[in-house]
């Protein structure tokens, strides 16, 4: 056999798994942590952003949401009362991080009048998708009926995400908050989705699924894609220019199902920004997003 008919033939059993990516390329494409030369640097800036912001505000730390033991939020109050509420759920593909990394943007948001939550919730393995997105349903159920206390506003309540979080916003934005909690239709006012997936089916036929135990009837159960959103808010999503394609493409998908819908969408690819710093950009005060999130706050 030939060189040519030789690679001819292995380019033949190259079997497509999504996308026309061959297995390789599919886990090129969902291996965030493979774009940056050391993702750690930029999880410690979170952890130390975060810990200076409890440092400098007036955190109401580790209050309880529920009665599991990583039920537990940090609150960062605004002054004054009734202030809108901007909720953040942190990424680390649903296995790290917590609210101890996931204050850095406090800062930033109190000084614009808005109080910022940071929430706690059971990683994996100790837990499987569908039941995270309902802890955090739960979060935002138990912030309705008593932020209110801390001085935020029940009425205006936000949410945002990174990475897996965008996936948690994905999940909040589909829930019947009238019919599974009698809690008001419009509880969200508005998300942000930043640098995550509206289709976890890539994920699942990815290296990660090792880790994640996705099945296709989760994958329809979680995905924003895939399962229509009850919400009617203002949606932007945000991805960095550097993540890689189908990240990228993913993330316009999302935007224009959006728009689909009816509903308002605004899309925001973030110039020289990769994974794990698109998320710092909308923490930046004098970054379009920042101005944009402040805008859906009332805080523009």
């Amino acid at each position: 056999m030939s060189a040519h008919t030789a690679s001819t033939a292995t380019a033949a059993n190259v079997v497509a798994v999504w996308r026309g990516y061959d297995q390789a390329e599919l886990d090129q494409q969902y291996n965030s942590r493979g774009t940056v030369p050391d993702v750690t640097l930029y999880l410690r800036d979170y952890t130390k952003q975060t810990a200076a912001a409890k440092a400098a505000l007036a955190c109401i730390e580790n209050v309880a949401y529920g009665e599991g033991s990583n039920e537990l939020l940090d609150i960062y109050p605004a002054t004054g009362e009734r202030a809108p509420v901007l909720v953040y759920l942190h990424g680390g593909d649903w296995r790290a991080l917590s609210k101890d990394d996931s204050g850095f943007a406090a800062p930033a948001f109190v000084a614009a009048g808005a109080m910022f939550v940071a929430l706690d919730f059971t990683p994996v393995p100790a837990t499987k998708l569908p039941a995270m997105g309902a802890q955090v349903r739960r979060a935002l159920y138990w912030l309705w009926r008593n932020v209110a206390v801390h001085g935020g506003d029940p009425g205006r309540i936000h949410i945002a995400g990174h990475s897996s979080g965008a996936n948690l916003v994905g999940q909040l934005l589909m829930t019947d908050w009238a019919n599974d909690f009698d809690a008001p239709a419009d509880l969200i006012k508005s998300a942000v989705f930043i640098s995550g997936l509206g289709d976890l089916e890539p994920v699942r036929l990815s290296f990660r699924n090792a880790q994640l135990n996705l099945t296709p009837e989760m994958v329809a159960q979680v995905s924003l894609l895939r399962h229509a959103a009850q919400a009617d808010c203002p949606l932007l999503v945000a991805v960095g220019a550097n993540e890689t394609a189908d990240y990228r493409l993913q993330s316009r998908e999302v935007a224009a199902d959006w728009t689909a819908q009816g509903k308002y969408a605004e899309l925001f690819e973030l110039a020289g920004r990769h994974h794990f710093d698109a998320v710092l950009e909308w923490a930046d005060p004098t970054s379009a997003l920042f101005r944009a999130q402040c805008a859906l706050l009332g805080r523009a």
